[in-house]
């Protein structure tokens, strides 16, 4: 068990939200089967491809070259991220990671985990950076090494834009913390949720222009789009 797990445990014990056993936000008997995992597919367009793989296609705008997705933002998922955000239900963040992490293939262990951060304005009101624990779950369920690469500076909602109008609004939302700790690095980063893919891609793009060789992402689920 993660050590902040039991910290959780101890100071306010959970119960199921499937079949209300004590122990846990999803315990061990429903979460095989509380978030259908999707096709590995590109999660631009969502043509089937290898291993998560942005497709040819969609890599022209993409910063990224492989992305994960657990599965869709619907039923007992959409609850759950709700919770986790707007709930102060921070120990969702271990059937999340764990659930992430069964989607993943075989990560180099030098792969650097690092989460996307939340605006912090949210962060503030929330108490806790939920894409920060998420990464930070993460990267114990897998064994390797969180940092906190990026910050924020721009709040920018992005409730009911349009697409063109997400991605010009997050073009400039993040900048590197250390520019030499991005420097030749294999990154994976992390988040609970992606719609257009903005937010992931403008991460990436600063990640990859201060120098990173390589980065990832993995996000729990995505939601449908309709511009």
């Amino acid at each position: 068990m993660l050590w902040i797990e039991r910290l959780l445990d101890f100071l306010a014990p959970q119960y199921c939200m499937v079949c209300g056993a004590e122990g846990a936000v999803v315990c061990a008997w429903c979460l095989p089967d509380f978030a259908p995992p999707v096709p590995l597919r590109c999660y631009s367009c969502r043509v089937i491809t290898d291993n998560g793989l942005v497709c040819r296609r969609c890599r022209r705008h993409s910063r990224l070259k492989h992305v994960w997705v657990r599965t869709e933002y619907e039923d007992g998922a959409k609850q759950l991220i709700h919770d986790f955000k707007f709930e102060r239900k921070q120990a969702a963040a271990l059937p999340i990671a764990r659930m992430m992490a069964e989607c993943l293939p075989f990560l180099q262990p030098d792969t650097l985990i690092t989460h996307v951060p939340t605006a912090t304005h949210r962060v503030r009101r929330r108490g806790y950076d939920h894409a920060e624990l998420l990464a930070r779950a993460l990267a114990q369920e897998l064994g390797l090494e969180h940092r906190t690469l990026l910050r924020r500076v721009t709040q920018t909602r992005q409730v009911r834009s349009k697409r063109a109008e997400r991605l010009s609004q997050m073009r400039h939302a993040f900048r590197p913390v250390r520019s030499e700790e991005v420097q030749k690095a294999t990154i994976l980063m992390v988040d609970d949720l992606t719609t257009t893919g903005a937010t992931i891609e403008s991460a990436a793009r600063c990640l990859r222009e201060a120098g990173a060789k390589t980065v990832d992402a993995v996000v729990f689920a995505q939601k449908e789009y309709k511009d």
